[in-house]
């Protein structure tokens, strides 16, 4: 077996110094995969409605193009036990429409003014014998007070930043299931809208969470709050970690739903805020992903999840590869050993190792790395899921992976490939294990 990984490991070690990082996934697919996806976002609400309601008086209607009014919808869908399904701005899409029809819903909540659901949209409802009844204000800020205020009496409330998805989705299941209202806000000030709000009803809020850093939410906003604690971390996927740590007593972790939460276009919230109230129904997490699952997401799991639970995908590979899922469901189910047994392929040091490079790779957060192109970062996340195979079974065969690793590696230019090596380097590789590694396996 060391022969036949020889050409990974000579690529992967001689060009990168070898890496480090945890489960970075293949993008193949693997059997029995739970998934909730459908061909688009709005097909993929529906599936999501369709797995946790029979029927429903109410729906939830938020915009799938555009997140800012959506953000604050999850609190309001749970109070009334109803889905969120989403809608382009213009006309209401056939598979939502259909869904609407199955569930038997009397009443829909539109959530945003008219710019993210039409005068046409409403129309259209009424004519299904509809009552629509819109929750929307100026702006993305009154628009999220607008819904704190339909909640009713709130005894906390949970401030996040109006310009970025993923902090307000790692907290939205936790907050609908406590009836908490998610207020949006700019970076260097509270909005007066939500300020007003804050301060008329500062009988009955008692305390706030602030989710996300500094760069996203200032100190000045957490000082104009009542009894804020501020719930952050260095990127997204650790805020979602250190979310569902704060919260864990509040949380059930037999159920887990696996969304991406960053992407190309910086727009990916559709799936995970569908997933936000079906998550709030079991009192299930939601887990942050793209292209790989962050080593303290793993190990938070590992310490808190059941060995029993079940892990889902939601929406289509392309956003949750299968890869990530049954990777997951290895870990909680123990078919992933914490320390391979030593044998003939290779010696507990080869995995200490291996083991080591792993971990430093994983620091490598690709999502949010402006100095990497697409390629680069598939390279990093290819590289990461053959060692991380790896360090699971150590009779695993990495040439089948080399290939395909090396083409684009290959396409890269000089420039390309030297910052390559340096963001490698800089996650903590030294030459000296690189070197090491080559001479444990021959090269």
């Amino acid at each position: 077996m060391i022969k036949k990984n020889k050409m990974f490991l000579k690529f992967i070690l001689g060009v990168f110094f070898v890496s480090s990082a945890g489960i970075v996934l293949p993008q193949k697919a693997f059997a029995d995969v739970p998934r909730l996806g459908g061909q688009d976002r709005y097909q993929t609400s529906s599936k999501i409605s369709q797995s946790g309601w029979d029927t429903s008086d109410y729906v939830v209607l938020a915009s799938g193009e555009n997140y800012p009014d959506a953000l604050c919808a999850a609190p309001i869908a749970k109070k009334y036990s109803a889905p969120i399904l989403l809608t382009t701005s213009k006309t209401l899409n056939g598979d939502i429409k259909d869904e609407i029809t199955r569930l038997k819903a009397k009443h829909v909540i539109e959530i945003g003014g008219t710019a993210s659901i039409s005068d046409d949209i409403e129309n259209e409802l009424k004519t299904m014998g509809l009552d629509p009844q819109r929750i929307g204000g100026q702006d993305r800020f009154e628009t999220s007070v607008k819904v704190a205020e339909a909640l009713g009496t709130v005894t906390n409330a949970v401030v996040t930043s109006a310009y970025g998805f993923a902090d307000a989705l790692s907290i939205a299941p936790i907050a609908a299931s406590e009836n908490i209202p998610i207020l949006l806000t700019g970076s260097g000030s509270l909005p007066d809208v939500v300020k007003n709000y804050i301060s008329e009803n500062a009988s009955s809020i008692k305390s706030s969470y602030v989710i996300g850093g500094n760069a996203v939410i200032s100190d000045n906003v957490v000082s104009e709050l009542p009894s804020a604690e501020r719930i952050s971390g260095q990127n997204r996927f650790e805020t979602n970690v250190n979310v569902l740590n704060y919260f864990k007593d509040k949380i059930k972790f037999d159920n887990l739903y696996v969304v991406q939460a960053d992407g190309p276009t910086g727009n990916e919230f559709a799936d995970a805020l569908s997933t936000s109230v079906l998550a709030a129904k079991t009192a299930s997490p939601i887990i942050l992903t793209y292209n790989s699952v962050s080593l303290q997401t793993e190990n938070f799991l590992k310490a808190n999840a059941a060995q029993d639970a079940k892990v889902t995908a939601i929406g289509g590979i392309i956003a949750v590869p299968e890869s990530i899922v049954s990777s997951l469901q290895d870990i909680l189910d123990g078919k992933i050993p914490e320390n391979p047994a030593p044998g003939a392929d290779g010696s507990q040091s080869d995995y200490d190792i291996f083991s080591s490079a792993l971990e430093k790779l994983k620091t490598i957060d690709t999502s949010s790395s402006l100095s990497l192109n697409d390629t680069q970062k598939e390279i990093i996340s290819d590289t990461i899921t053959s060692i991380g195979k790896y360090v699971a079974n150590s009779s695993y065969n990495y040439k089948q992976d080399a290939p395909n690793i090396e083409a684009l590696y290959n396409t890269l230019s000089e420039s390309q490939k030297s910052n390559l090596k340096s963001v490698i380097v800089n996650s903590g590789i030294t030459p000296a294990e690189g070197f090491t590694l080559i001479d444990k396996f021959g090269l």
